[in-house]
C-alpha cells in the first residue's frame, strides 16, 4: 500500500459518512426554524398583552385621578343642610360620590374599558376624597381556553384634596 493512498481512503470514508449524516438530518433545520420562529411570536404576544394591560391600568387610574378631582370640588356650604361643627366647604361621602359618578360617566376613556364601576368613593377627612374604581382587563393574543376567559380585575385609587383660599 501506498502511502497516499491510505489518507485517501481514510478522506473518502470520511466523505461518505458526512454525506450520510447530511442526508439523514434533511428536514431538521426546517423544524427547528418553524419552532423558533413560534417561540418568538409566541414571546411577542405575550409582550403584547401585557402592555394591553398596563395600559388599561393607565387608563383606569386615569379616570380614578379624574374622578377624586371632581369628587374634591363637590364641597357643601352645611353637610347635612343644618347647622353642625363641620367647618363650610367640607366634603361629604355622599357629595364625592355623586360627583365622581358624574365625572366618570362624562369620560369618553371609560367605554374603552369593560365594566368600569366605582367600588368606594369617601371623604377621608373634610378636605381629601379618595376614590377606587375597578374594571375588566382583556388582553388580546391570550390563549383564553387556559387562562379565564373574563380577563382580569384590575383596579386603580385615586386621590384629591381640597384647598380653599382665603
Amino acid at each position: 500500500m501506498n502511502r497516499n493512498s491510505a489518507p485517501r481512503a481514510v478522506r473518502g470514508r470520511a466523505r461518505a459518512l458526512l454525506r450520510r449524516l447530511h442526508r439523514e438530518e434533511d428536514g431538521q433545520t426546517l423544524l427547528l426554524g418553524v419552532g423558533l420562529i413560534c417561540v418568538v411570536l409566541a414571546l411577542l404576544f405575550v409582550a403584547a398583552s401585557a402592555t394591553a394591560v398596563y395600559l388599561d391600568l393607565k387608563t383606569l387610574t386615569s379616570l380614578a385621578d379624574s374622578a377624586a378631582a371632581a369628587g374634591a370640588d363637590s364641597m357643601d356650604e352645611h353637610p347635612g343642610g343644618g347647622v353642625t361643627d363641620e367647618a363650610p366647604g367640607s366634603l361629604t361621602d355622599a357629595g364625592v360620590g355623586s360627583k365622581a359618578a358624574e365625572d366618570l360617566s362624562a369620560q369618553p376613556a371609560a367605554a374603552r374599558l369593560e365594566g368600569v364601576m366605582i367600588v368606594s368613593a369617601r371623604a377621608t377627612d373634610s378636605r381629601t376624597a379618595v376614590v377606587t374604581l375597578q374594571a375588566r382587563s382583556r388582553p388580546p393574543f391570550l390563549p383564553w381556553g387556559i387562562l379565564p376567559a373574563e380577563g382580569f380585575t384590575i383596579t386603580a385609587t385615586g386621590s384629591a384634596r381640597m384647598t380653599t383660599t382665603q
